[in-house]
């Protein structure tokens, strides 16, 4: 089956580790990749109240013509390297154009990468991909290191109905990798060891299925009863190449009282993560 996926870049570093995973997908379809890069209008770079002089017209031009330049050669690079790809600019907001583009394009996810930025400084500055991720109806992959391989995929479920999403999806990535089912019960008070095989062998009881599926419950100590980070370890500790994920798309106050694992995801794991957002995306 063709996979078009759009590669939203900023011509940064972190950037270009998202070519090394597409390459690796590229490996199991044949995979069509648009290789988009928004550039802000001048309202958007400089504010809607700052006047469009000629220097200031002049200045943004010449800027867009390096950014230009630097498509062509990245394009001219990753093509080169075997991927089907198309570049393309933009001038726009960057995350209402390259929703819009990935929607125009019937993206089957946009792909960035992240710098990872996580606590205090995560909230505050914030970030490109979790602008995305809050708002895109499409699935939005994020990457922050090299990868060069597609074999295991993780999916964190909580018998919930973001299961129940997520199990829908994946008739369209299975073919990708081996899946695993993974349920992470976090405690944060010591169990003896039969007391948590009773409670793990009780979840497994309602823990759901999916063909070929491996499915796996895990209890874990955790005084801060961390749950992102559960997830993290174990992706990590077991070379999975993927995380698919579902994110309840909260904003605002409600995120702040209630956080969010996905978030907490994205922003530590080594390993990229594919992440659904249940409030904007139709299965």
């Amino acid at each position: 089956m063709a996979r078009k996926i759009v590669w939203a870049t900023d011509f940064s570093e972190n950037s270009k580790y998202v070519g090394s995973f597409l390459k690796a997908v590229s490996r199991k379809d044949e995979t069509e990749v648009l290789l988009l890069h928004v550039f802000p209008d001048i309202p958007e770079m400089y504010g809607p109240f700052v006047p469009q002089t000629p220097n200031i017209v002049s200045t943004w031009e010449g800027a867009r013509e390096r950014a230009e330049l630097t498509l062509k050669k990245w394009a001219e690079e990753w093509k080169a390297k075997g991927l089907n790809l198309t570049p393309k600019l933009v001038i726009g907001t960057p995350v209402d154009d390259t929703i819009r583009e990935a929607v125009r394009y019937k993206a089957d996810c946009i792909a960035v990468g992240t710098r990872g930025l996580s606590g205090i400084k995560g909230f505050i500055v914030g970030s490109f991909a979790k602008d995305l991720l809050r708002s895109s109806p499409i699935p939005v992959l994020t990457v922050r290191f090299p990868h060069v391989k597609l074999e295991k995929i993780l999916v964190p479920v909580d018998l919930s109905p973001a299961t129940e999403f997520v199990l829908k999806y994946l008739p369209k990535i299975e073919n990708l990798g081996k899946i695993t089912l993974y349920h992470a019960v976090v405690v944060d008070f010591f169990m003896e060891k039969e007391e948590e095989e009773e409670l793990r062998s009780k979840i497994m009881e309602d823990m759901p299925k999916y063909p070929g599926a491996e499915v796996v419950v895990d209890v874990v100590y955790n005084r801060a009863l961390d749950v992102p980070q559960t997830i993290v370890d174990y992706a990590e500790r077991n070379h999975y190449d993927l995380i698919v994920q579902t994110s309840h798309g909260r904003s605002g106050i409600e995120k702040v009282i209630f956080g969010s694992v996905a978030e907490g995801v994205i922003s530590r794991s080594h390993v990229p993560v594919l992440t659904l957002n249940m409030k904007t995306m139709k299965l």
